[in-house]
């Protein structure tokens, strides 16, 4: 897959709520790229599980028919997280999709997760929460 024919990234964040409006648009809640806890390693703290949503907007280009778009965690220490595949279709009536993804993430340690987005396996881009220390 090319860049230069797509697909293209229009939109890639963590956020907290989306508000979808009756004349189609969405408004965006809280966008979500770091946030402070308490030490996850301490003895008696509950690991943290913070509920977002992943928003991913993508345009076809010159792209079209069915492909996979792939979300893949990377904790901190680089170790694999969460990996989520949805199928979907680029079209001339519908050349552009918005993934709208639920997001339960637990936070064990302190440092950048990191959320790969592929489509059919190719890296469109990442996004990235940062996690520090309190």
């Amino acid at each position: 897959m090319s860049v230069a024919g797509g697909p293209y990234v229009a939109l890639a964040v963590l956020c907290q709520r989306i508000d979808l409006q009756p004349d189609g648009t969405a408004n965006i809640l809280g966008i979500v790229d770091g946030l402070a806890i308490d030490d996850p390693t301490l003895p008696g703290t509950p690991p943290l599980v913070l509920n977002v949503r992943a928003l991913i907007a993508l345009r076809g280009g010159s792209v079209r028919g069915p492909h996979t778009v792939t979300l893949r965690g990377w904790f901190p220490s680089g170790a694999e997280g969460l990996a989520a595949d949805t199928r979907v279709a680029f079209t001339d009536e519908r050349p552009a999709i918005t993934l709208n993804l639920p997001l339960e993430l637990e936070l064990p340690e302190i440092g950048t997760y990191v959320f790969d987005v592929l489509c059919d396996g190719e890296l469109l881009t990442a996004i990235t929460l940062d996690v520090v220390q309190r």
